[in-house]
């Protein structure tokens, strides 16, 4: 099963990815956070996906039929080998790019203007601590920490920190009030992909 997290009440480094949100407002290119074995966010542009998976390194990337060992040739049973296109590369804290397959076949592809924006992610693991404790901070690293997912006629924003855990977030506490503040304009400064 691999490693497991382990932050236990620690303050740890985001780095701030999309800095025109309201959300953001005020923020500088870091932000230090409170965090309590935190969740691990991932995002989609494909409805009824997993976060676009658990990207943990190079190690684990995933095969396109889901089938075999690494080392093992990838195949479907019964069809012609075919070597699968390259997909471009891309970084945990986004969502997978779309390919022209998708763009053809998918009633799952969520409108570019419906879709997960990133606000702030975890640093790097060798920056990932700022105090405490951090253990496996690999799995964590370069994650989404906040989430403004438009539904509906509202947004859900969700925080894999703690940002109003008592006095150890005076830096982070104001994310929600610019939440709050801006509840009718998250959208402001959005960028919509093109496909």
């Amino acid at each position: 099963q691999g490693q497991r997290e382990r932050i236990i009440g620690s303050v740890v480094k985001t780095r701030i990815v999309d800095g025109a949100s309201p959300i953001a407002y005020g923020y500088g290119d870091t932000l230090s956070a409170y965090c309590n074995n935190g969740l691990v966010f991932g995002v989609s542009n494909v409805a009824g996906r997993r976060g676009g998976g658990r990207r943990l390194g190079t190690e684990s990337a995933s095969r396109p039929t889901g089938r075999g060992t690494q080392g093992e040739q990838d195949f479907v049973p019964g069809r012609p080998n075919v070597t699968p296109p390259v997909e471009p590369p891309y970084s945990p804290w986004e969502a997978a790019p779309i390919t022209d397959e998708q763009l053809r076949n998918n009633v799952g592809l969520i409108p570019p203007a419906l879709r997960p924006r990133v606000i702030f992610r975890y640093s790097e693991t060798r920056d990932l601590l700022v105090s405490g404790l951090v253990e496996n901070g690999n799995e964590i690293a370069e994650h989404p920490s906040v989430v403004d997912s438009p539904e509906g006629k509202g947004h859900i924003v969700v925080f894999s920190t703690n940002p109003i855990y008592r006095g150890e977030t005076l830096g982070s506490y104001f994310l929600v009030f610019n939440t709050m503040l801006n509840f009718d304009n998250l959208n402001a400064g959005r960028k919509l992909a093109e496909k």
